[in-house]
């Protein structure tokens, strides 16, 4: 249910839309003046003030920018039978949240309701999350080499406004790094909003990402705000964007460009201030290559790139890891609370090479909390491809005692070795027959000085 302060100076106004109000459950209270309002604001918090643009006294603009300098600020609706794109401009210039020109039909009360739920509903979701923990506080204790990076690129990027790329493999962390950034923001307050291009299909990617206009296609019976216009004066998190279609790709090339959006369906441009935090695992320089991502959108996206390295090339950050997923499992779930892991467990957690990354580690928490409700942890808890190795067998005809490795385990230990005895980068790259960008990209993947 929506609380609305409903600010008029017209009495019958305000009696036909206390009544419009209340048929869409808002909880409604109403002021005559934009003083009256200012009083309401002081002693309660409200998520909406739908105020006139023109009253006697202070006007409507003027009690968008009181609203703006609480501690807890609703979201304000201007309507005006002055309609003109100079007022509209104002409002939206002082900090209201849209703009309805009077007369104006129960159908756009309506709409203009929806859009004020959707961003209220990510708002408090918003707030659960940071008093939550979740997760701003995701890294902290970490001090392997590659975490310490990370914090000091947090530390220079989060406080800007810039568009920022993150890279790495499934399961490092890419949605909590997202989550950091965005917490560590002047833009804190307003929404954080995801969107995660590998679970929508090409046309629903869109219309999600860029909202769609009523009759757009099939099924569009009304207007659909996007992601992007949803996390205006906020933060949009793509997930997965090395996914999105090349038709989505030109629509967010133009948003980089000219901070506008045109929804499907629509040629209607809305300016839209939202900051883009980006993510994939995969190679986008490949896939440029390949055809299948726009090069322009790719420099645009990689204004400061941050590359997440795999838990197997920072084992120092496992325990910690350990002991915030023991503690936060076992809180969710009420069960009984694991303390520590047994050390011969956690031998076998050291030494596993953790294919799927953190999230791999914190689903084998767990599974071990829950086998584990009523007695201590065991070996045997563990899934059998960790007690296997499955990703650090025995090599077929050897002594029993090498290990299999990755290509690119095999590639991080040779960069060091060649980094321990070679510390010109340009020597270095020439010894190992690479550029000296891509030993720096090297270098930032596998954690290294």
């Amino acid at each position: 249910m929506l609380s609305v302060l409903l600010v008029d100076d017209d009495k019958n106004i305000r009696q036909t839309l206390r009544v419009s109000l209340a048929q869409q459950g808002c909880e409604v209270e109403v002021a005559e003046s934009a003083e009256e309002a200012k009083k309401a604001l002081q002693s309660k918090n409200f998520d909406l003030v739908l105020t006139d643009f023109k009253m006697g006294g202070a006007t409507g603009i003027d009690l968008v920018l009181s609203a703006k300098r609480l501690d807890s600020p609703p979201l304000t609706i201007v309507m005006t039978a002055f309609a003109s794109f100079e007022n509209a401009v104002t409002a939206i210039q002082a900090g209201a949240f849209d703009y309805l020109p009077k007369p104006f039909t129960n159908a756009q009360l309506v709409h203009a309701l929806q859009k004020v739920k959707t961003v209220v509903v990510l708002k408090q979701e918003n707030e659960r999350l940071k008093k939550g923990g979740q997760r701003s506080d995701f890294f902290v204790g970490m001090t392997s080499p590659a975490m310490n990076r990370l914090q000091e690129f947090v530390g220079r990027v989060a406080p800007t406004d810039a568009t920022v790329l993150l890279i790495g493999e499934s399961g490092t962390g890419k949605s909590e790094l997202a989550r950091l950034i965005h917490a560590r923001s002047s833009r804190a307050p307003q929404p954080l909003v995801v969107v995660n291009c590998a679970t929508l299909t090409e046309s629903l990617l869109e219309s999600e990402l860029f909202g769609h206009a009523k009759g757009a296609f099939t099924g569009a019976v009304q207007d659909h705000i996007g992601k992007l216009e949803l996390a205006n004066r906020g933060t949009v998190f793509i997930d997965e964007i090395g996914d999105l279609s090349v038709s989505a790709q030109i629509r967010l090339l133009r948003f980089l460009q000219e901070r506008v959006i045109e929804r499907v369906g629509s040629n209607k441009s809305v300016t839209v201030d939202a900051r883009v935090i980006a993510a994939t695992n995969r190679n986008l320089e490949e896939a440029v290559k390949e055809g299948t991502f726009r090069e322009d959108l790719y420099f645009r996206l990689n204004v400061f790139e941050c590359s997440l390295v795999p838990l197997r090339f920072r084992k120092d950050d496992l325990p910690v890891l350990i002991q915030k997923f023991l503690k936060e499992i076992s809180a969710s779930t009420q069960a009984k609370e694991v303390k520590r892991i047994p050390d011969s467990v956690m031998k076998i957690l050291l030494d596993y090479s953790w294919p799927g990354n953190i999230r791999e580690l914190r689903n084998t928490m767990e599974r071990l909390i829950v086998l584990a409700s009523d007695r201590e942890i065991v070996a045997d808890d563990l899934p059998q491809s960790i007690l296997r190795g499955d990703a650090q067998k025995p090599m077929a005809g050897g002594s029993g005692s090498g290990v299999v490795k990755t290509l690119e385990q095999l590639e991080h230990e040779h960069i060091e070795r060649v980094l321990a005895v070679e510390s010109n980068q340009e020597r270095a790259a020439a010894i190992l027959g690479i550029t000296t960008v891509t030993l720096w990209r090297k270098r930032k993947q596998y954690g290294l000085p």
